[in-house]
């Protein structure tokens, strides 16, 4: 009898998580109907275990997609979450699976295997990220696939439609929308892709959960639509400098060369600047060509940001910051009592975290950028992450040219 009550102690699925969650779908319905417009399509799905996939384009899409299941998802979030006050209460009520960014993280794998060994399902959006630009971040292709080969369950992929075009991650106010709705794109059953290879699964996960809000001619109003696009677009095409774009209301304009634009209510750019006419367009240039700039010579520098330590899954200690800057070679942040370096080739990875902060990984330990209300951070990632893939590519083609025959 004591075996068994301890055994029920340790069990990730508990029964009070099914009651949490029907709570939940109750009295939050009314809510996301009127300030989001969100309709939920019933899934075809009765229990669990089974992994269900997701695209990650607003805050609340835990919510959004739990509506249409009628039974608890144990999400996989952000170990970020952790670190709130009130992050007790939430282990005790939904019991999410923490997870860090942008890196390897085995305890999540396990945890993610035991919940559905005892028979739940487990939320995940693959990206890892919410999208900053309209499409899909990136996904890394062998961890998912495996993941899902390993766990040999049933997979739904899940879309949730109009969720870029009614929150943006860069913006700071709702839009009402002509379509917000979250719906079963299709299930894959293990027999389904027992034959596939990870490659040939990635793909057909990818191409499952590929959503473009930007592509769908959908209009999405509000009067300040274009507020705080600076969160995303931080090189201007034109004049080629970093940082000089600020927008108010429907617009934006760059400070130095003085091109504007509005950004309308079919997500797009008008008139178009230097061709792009979507964000992404625009997203995806920048990511590309900021890291020429640093290796250049330029840095990137943001005062009035707050320097944390995040102690995972339990706490935020303030550090001693008002500054940061970012050059080819190091991160640096001050403070009032004087600088902190960390050589780039020393962070193990960078993660942008809700909509202005990023997180770095740096001798174990997480530590965070958390920058003001029109700080960028995803520019922070874009140049570490384009730096590392330039010096990686360099460092194969000497080896390839060492290894020739003389």
């Amino acid at each position: 009898m004591h075996e068994k009550r301890e055994k029920r102690k340790t069990l990730w699925v508990k029964k009070r998580h099914a009651r949490v969650f029907a709570f939940l779908r109750f009295a939050m319905g009314g809510f996301m109907r009127l300030k989001y417009h969100y309709r939920a399509e019933k899934a075809p799905v009765r229990k669990g275990p089974c992994l269900i996939l997701h695209n990650h384009q607003a805050t609340m899409d835990p919510f959004f997609v739990s509506k249409s299941f009628r039974f608890p998802i144990y999400f996989v979030c952000s170990d970020d979450l952790f670190n709130l006050k009130v992050s007790p209460l939430i282990r005790y009520l939904a019991a999410p699976i923490p997870k860090s960014k942008s890196v390897s993280d085995l305890a999540a794998v396990k945890n993610t295997l035991r919940v559905l060994k005892e028979g739940g399902a487990v939320g995940i959006a693959p990206e890892g990220n919410r999208t900053f630009s309209g499409r899909e971040w990136e996904i890394f292709p062998e961890a998912i696939a495996k993941l899902v080969k390993v766990a040999n369950v049933p997979v739904v992929l899940f879309n949730l439609c109009g969720g870029y075009g009614t929150d943006p991650r860069w913006g700071h106010s709702i839009r009402r929308g002509t379509k917000y709705v979250g719906r079963v794109r299709r299930i894959l059953y293990p027999d389904d892709y027992k034959d596939l290879s990870v490659e040939e699964l990635y793909a057909v996960i990818k191409e499952g959960l590929n959503v473009v809000d930007a592509d769908s001619g959908e209009r999405y109003k509000s009067r300040r639509r274009a507020e705080f696009i600076e969160r995303v677009l931080y090189l201007c095409p034109v004049c080629n400098r970093i940082g000089t774009i600020s927008s108010k209301g429907t617009h934006f304009v760059c400070s130095h060369c003085g091109t504007k634009a509005e950004y309308t209510e079919q997500l797009t750019i008008s008139p178009p600047v230097a061709g792009f006419s979507k964000i992404y367009e625009w997203y995806d240039w920048e990511r590309e060509k900021l890291p020429e700039h640093l290796l250049a010579g330029e840095t990137l520098r943001d005062e009035g940001i707050r320097f944390i330590d995040s102690v995972k899954l339990k706490r935020k200690i303030f550090l001693d910051g008002h500054a940061v800057a970012m050059d080819k070679d190091v991160l640096t942040v001050t403070g009032k009592t004087g600088t902190s370096s960390f050589p780039l080739a020393d962070i193990d990875a960078m993660a942008a975290v809700g909509k202005k902060k990023f997180n770095f990984y740096y001798h174990g330990k997480i530590y965070q950028i958390k920058g003001h209300k029109r700080f960028c951070s995803v520019k922070y990632v874009h140049a570490f992450n384009g730096l590392r893939a330039i010096k990686k590519a360099q460092s194969a083609n000497s080896i390839s040219e060492e290894q020739q025959p003389t």
